[in-house]
Parts: C-alpha cells; sequence; structure tokens
C-alpha cells in the first residue's frame, strides 16, 4: 500500500492538471469572439419628460443645451412639437430630480412624465433573468485576452 504522502502528491498533481485545463478551458471560452465594446464604457439611463411651455425654437435650443451642459448628462434632446425631452444621463453621476430642475429653469417651465403604454408580451421570453446573462457577459470578458490588445 502507497503512503499517504504519495497519494496526496498523486492528487495534488491531478488537481493540477483539471485547474490548468479549466483555466485553459475558459481563456478559449472567454477569447473566442471580440470582447464588447459596452464593457467599456458607463451605461446611460434614458429619461423621457414633457415639458410644457417650450414655444419657441430658442427655448428649446437654451433648454437642451442647460441640460447637455449638466454633468453626467451624455445628451439631450427636446422636439418642440411634441415637448418631449429625451435626456441620456449616467445614474451614478445626475439625479432624475436634478434634471428635473434643470428642465424646469427654475419653475418657468412645467416638467411631468408623459404617460408610457406598455405593451403586452407577444410571444415567449427567456426564462433566465437579464442579472444573470450580464453576470456571465462580465466573466467571460475578465477571462477575455483580445480585451488587452485593443486601445480605446
Amino acid at each position: 500500500m502507497p503512503e499517504i504522502s504519495t497519494v496526496f502528491t498523486i492528487l495534488g498533481k491531478q488537481l493540477a492538471k483539471v485547474g490548468l485545463g479549466l483555466l485553459g478551458v475558459l481563456l478559449v471560452w472567454g477569447s473566442w469572439e471580440d470582447p464588447n465594446l459596452h464593457q467599456y464604457v458607463q451605461p446611460v439611463k434614458v429619461l423621457q419628460l414633457r415639458v410644457e411651455g417650450l414655444n419657441t425654437p430658442a427655448q428649446v435650443a437654451t433648454s437642451q443645451q442647460q441640460v447637455a451642459a449638466v454633468p453626467g448628462v451624455a445628451a439631450c434632446v427636446i422636439n418642440p412639437n411634441t415637448q418631449v425631452a429625451t435626456v441620456l444621463f449616467h445614474e451614478d453621476d445626475v439625479s432624475e430630480p436634478e434634471i428635473e430642475r434643470v428642465l424646469s429653469v427654475g419653475g418657468t417651465f412645467r416638467v411631468n412624465r408623459p404617460v408610457m403604454v406598455a405593451s403586452a408580451p407577444t410571444g415567449r421570453e427567456c426564462p433566465v433573468p437579464a442579472s444573470y446573462l450580464e453576470t456571465l457577459d462580465q466573466i467571460r470578458f475578465a477571462f477575455n485576452l483580445r480585451r488587452l490588445f485593443i486601445n480605446v
């Protein structure tokens, strides 16, 4: 019967081989495709607000510029016909009430949320929660070696 230290040595070598094999499989899986560029940017949130009282193109342009100048706002577009403002912003840098305050220009314009009609799902939906898919995507990105050679 072999000694216990010999058994542990053989077992340790086999576990090391399995670990290296698993690491190799993860690196191939992660590097199979080019990395998604959305992993390099901060996510944005979309906010739509109705701004009542914007009557002239000059008012619309001024309001767009004021909102776009707020730190954390990525873009702002106001449709002068519908008076709906669409704002793309980084949730960590600026809050929705702050954007509403800037759009109201100190209470000059009335800001409220437009009524959105949600459509009912028409077919089957993915049974896996979106957070699981995002986590899996982040793990794949971590093992992607191609990302080391991309200049962003």
